[in-house]
């Protein structure tokens, strides 16, 4: 490989070239720096210097393979990142440094593969004479290094070569939800991997919501993949601002930009350029080009129960667990208050990804304390979990009210509370009877979810959402706003909440506000 450290050189030369070498096989950021060239916005051909999220790429797909042995990464980002470009290095890196094995890219269309082949061509170009492996025969998107038996094919999502003949180390999808059948494609090429120490990094923009690469990006983590986001103002600091001629120039700012500003750490001219490329693409494009949350640019498509402006500007102010237990399942936000608690929980019913969920909030100002979410958990189990966190966010000796819907396992997880727990019936929401007459206590325990009674969830979603947004109440949660933006129409004209838990468990609690006063609040049930 190297010519500076061919046998006729003095020793301590080739000692020093040998040294060089391994280190630049095993530290890309510096083989990148000197061995990598691009082709800048400004037609310049200059090293490649990682930025930010480039290198927290590198970093996570470090992570994977050190305690899983192999890495599957989903990055939805921003476009202009840099991420292909750095993609396509890694790759080079690969075969490089590696005998042995391929590397292999799919883009989505044949203009874009035509595109990312000519970052490699362009590369191999300038590449450093003394370190540049002997090339194989020129190929139309194929790179190779025969005497490493090592090479990196630049293909089509889709074309009938996909993977085939090929011993593959590392792969990556650009724009993977824009490809034809993208999880289709994806199973054609994962049969070509190696069984140990395989990277595979799907990189992509947003496409349509409740897309098969929406629905993947929902699911990476049962797929075994690490989902990883990166909003534009991390994917180009530099080129994603316009100079300001006057300080004020911007005028006042809306609470959204505040937030950005505030929240985020992004500046005026960050907004300045913000909002040329809003009246420029208009704000729902750019909200799925320049993605600032991982929700609403996939929101792009009509149809929604929830104002979609509302929700995203809500995500961008929703609050941080203070601490984390269960593995994550339980998130713990605000310190205690004297404020009573109370805690809607919805049950799995145990098909297609279905979560048991609680969210605990303070009744007034409806600040939130803590929030559940699991696959897995049993009713049994939820019940217990209920009973326990129900009682710690006791005050003065009265635990938080629950509001349980009782549908399906549901009403296993009530029993459970009353007859293993104790749990006091004046703490457990009960239906309204509008004849006096029926007062059984069995029958009206726990929230129904019926045709008649979703149409009351709904509203009281919109009525916790409005009143995040005036700031009477405070900020739903991450995942329950996750949750709003998937509440659309169905084809039969009505609006679905099933597996929209976490949002669910916050309507459970926003309606346990209005149970009658004489049930919870005097401790005695009637």
């Amino acid at each position: 490989m190297l010519a500076t450290a061919s046998k006729s050189a003095p020793p301590a030369r080739r000692a020093r070239a040998i040294a060089f070498v391994d280190r630049l096989r095993v530290d890309y950021a510096e083989w990148a720096r000197r061995c990598y060239r691009i082709r800048d916005k400004h037609g310049r051909i200059l090293p490649f210097v990682l930025n930010d999220v480039q290198r927290a790429i590198g970093d996570v797909e470090r992570e994977e393979l050190t305690t899983k042995g192999q890495a599957r990464i989903m990055v939805l980002k921003a476009r202009q990142g840099g991420v292909s470009t750095d993609q396509q290095g890694r790759a080079l890196h690969q075969i490089w440094s590696e005998r042995g094995f391929d590397a292999l890219t799919l883009a989505h269309t044949k203009e874009d593969t035509e595109k990312l082949f000519g970052i490699t061509t362009r590369a191999i170009e300038h590449f450093p004479p003394a370190l540049l492996p002997r090339l194989g025969e020129k190929g139309t998107t194929e790179v190779s290094f025969p005497g490493r038996d090592a090479r990196l094919y630049t293909g089509t999502a889709g074309s009938k070569r996909t993977g085939r003949g090929l011993t593959i180390k590392r792969f990556h999808g650009s724009e993977f939800a824009f490809w034809g059948d993208p999880v289709a494609l994806l199973g054609s090429v994962t049969p070509a991997l190696v069984p140990q120490g395989s990277i595979v990094v799907l990189e992509t923009t947003a496409s349509g919501f409740d897309s098969p690469a929406h629905n993947f990006w929902r699911e990476a983590a049962a797929r075994g993949y690490r989902a990883v986001f990166y909003p534009w103002w991390l994917c180009d600091r530099a080129n994603y601002r316009l100079p300001l001629f006057a300080y004020d120039e911007l005028g006042a700012l809306t609470d959204e930009e505040q937030l950005l500003l505030t929240a985020h750490g992004l500046d005026l001219e960050q907004l300045k350029w913000r909002r040329a490329k809003i009246a420029e693409l208009t704000r729902t494009l750019f909200l799925q080009e320049y993605a600032e949350d991982p929700e609403s640019c996939w929101a792009a498509v009509g149809g929604m129960f929830f104002d979609a402006q509302q929700i995203k500007a809500l995500m961008l102010a929703a609050p941080e667990p203070r601490s984390v237990e269960l593995n994550g399942a339980l998130q713990l936000y605000d310190a205690p208050t004297n404020e009573r608690v109370i805690i809607g929980a919805d049950t799995a019913e145990g098909t297609g990804g279905d979560r048991s969920t609680f969210t605990a909030r303070t009744r007034t100002t409806w600040k939130l304390r803590a929030t559940f979410e699991d696959p897995n958990i049993t009713p049994r189990e939820f019940a217990a979990l209920l009973n326990t966190w129900g009682r710690r966010l006791a005050v003065g000796g009265t635990p938080a009210f629950l509001v349980v819907e009782k549908n399906a396992h549901g009403i296993t997880v009530l029993r459970h509370l009353v007859d293993d727990h104790q749990y006091p019936l004046a703490a457990i929401y009960h239906r309204v009877a509008h004849d006096q007459s029926q007062r059984e206590q069995s029958g009206r325990i726990g929230w129904a979810t019926t045709a008649e009674s979703k149409p009351l969830m709904l509203d009281a979603g919109r009525e916790l959402v409005t009143a995040a947004v005036e700031r009477v109440a405070g900020n739903p949660s991450k995942a329950a706003l996750r949750d709003a933006f998937a509440v659309r129409r169905g084809a039969d004209g009505r609006y679905d909440l099933n597996g929209r838990d976490m949002l669910v468990s916050e309507m459970l609690a926003w309606l346990g506000r209005s149970a009658p006063v004489g049930v919870w609040g005097t401790g005695t049930y009637r």
